[in-house]
């Protein structure tokens, strides 16, 4: 066996490094899989300081299969999004009628949810149980 010169190990040092890099990336994105992470790809790799030639790699090699065959959730909608469409609702037709069973599809918030936001918020007044009349709230405050 003949052993290796320094001149060999320095010629062949930089394809060394990036096997390495690649199996760390790999490594790295198989941790990302398991966490589940609701976290961009991107960030988490950067945040195992892997290296832009590693991450390049990934890009064109491993990550279009993986966006294919792992289809990400959807985040849930945010509460306050919920809100804003029932906002929204009551300015645009004002003085209609709902029923809590119509706010509830409207929304996706749950009746009991609904009924207490609308006694506090002055975007729908009850005008009989589990009916609603769409208002606008400042221009009741300006009328009274």
């Amino acid at each position: 066996m003949t052993t290796l010169s320094d001149e060999f190990i320095e010629t062949y040092r930089p394809v060394f490094k990036e096997v390495d890099d690649l199996e760390r990336a790999l490594y790295v994105l198989q941790g990302w899989q398991a966490d589940k992470s609701s976290s961009n790809i991107y960030t988490y790799l950067a945040s195992y300081m892997v290296r832009s030639d590693a991450i390049k790699w990934l890009e064109t090699n491993l990550l279009p299969k993986l966006a294919t065959s792992e289809q990400l959730e959807p985040k849930p909608e945010a509460r306050k999004h919920k809100y804003a469409r029932l906002e929204k609702l009551a300015l645009e037709k004002t003085f209609h009628e709902f029923t809590t069973q119509q706010l509830v599809d409207e929304s996706g918030l749950g009746a009991q949810t609904i009924t207490k936001w609308a006694k506090n918020y002055g975007f729908f007044r009850q005008i009989g149980r589990g009916r609603w009349e769409a208002r606008n709230p400042k221009l009741d405050r300006k009328s009274a």
